[in-house]
């Protein structure tokens, strides 16, 4: 059987310059969010519940979990499924300064550019519950000035890295998918390690005053920073974030 890093050996160099965003769920876009998606480049797209089945590939359907998903966990599979089959931007549906046009245009002059991200924040790594082990996030931390977030950044199609990612996230679906069925999200936000929500005063799924534990059973960063973190270390040198800069 054929895995997808071993299709990645034949990637596509070409560059797509579409920015996705994702809004997922049912709530309304509030008047902030609008206001952060009309400052970004109009070669923007933006992907919601209605207008989703027509960026899904007939020969790579959505994972059998991702029904089950948390709203947060679905635009976590989906930014990978994208990136992954599509390549392209994407960004957090929120204000930034980022110069998109000049960070598409470093990555189409060097090949050897795989992704492109804003840097991360220390915190940001080490939220929530982690499955690494000792070496792995030692290997983090020594390199997390080298690092970009999880909101935004720019991809080539069908690399090792994304190829990897996509890989990855995949198999813990799989492994999941028992578990989700019986207990899927009911909230957006949801995740087990409740510490997530307490600690930002944003209870993460039952409101204020309310401490019931979810039976839902992925934590906050399982489909995402811890996935590609270890990644982002892994293919350090093709990876940039000296283009990305942002403000905000």
């Amino acid at each position: 059987m054929t895995t997808l890093l071993e299709n990645s050996n034949s990637y596509n160099n070409t560059i797509n310059r579409t920015i996705y965003i994702l809004w997922l769920g049912d709530e309304e876009i509030n008047e902030k969010r609008r206001k952060s998606i009309d400052n970004l480049p109009k070669n923007t797209i933006l992907i919601t519940k209605t207008n989703l089945d027509k960026y899904i590939l007939p020969e790579y359907p959505l994972h059998a979990a991702y029904e089950y998903l948390s709203t947060v966990h679905k635009s976590d599979y989906f930014r990978c499924y994208l990136m992954y089959h599509y390549g392209g931007g994407y960004s957090d549906v929120k204000f930034t300064t980022i110069d998109w046009e000049r960070a598409f245009d470093k990555m189409e002059q060097n090949n050897n550019i795989w992704m492109m991200g804003v840097k991360t924040h220390y915190g940001h790594t080490y939220t929530g519950v982690e499955l690494w082990d000792e070496s792995t996030k030692q290997n983090i931390l020594d390199n997390i000035n080298s690092l970009f977030c999880m909101g935004y950044f720019i991809c080539r199609p069908k690399t090792p890295i994304v190829s990897e990612w996509y890989e990855e996230l995949n198999k813990r679906l799989d492994l999941y998918l028992p578990e989700l069925k019986n207990n899927p999200a009911k909230y957006t936000r949801e995740c087990f390690d409740i510490n997530f929500g307490v600690a930002f005063d944003r209870p993460t799924w039952e409101g204020p005053n309310k401490s019931i534990h979810t039976k839902y059973p992925l934590s906050w960063n399982i489909l995402l920073s811890q996935v590609l973190y270890p990644l982002e270390v892994k293919y350090i040198n093709n990876i940039d974030i000296s283009t990305m800069i942002t403000l905000v």
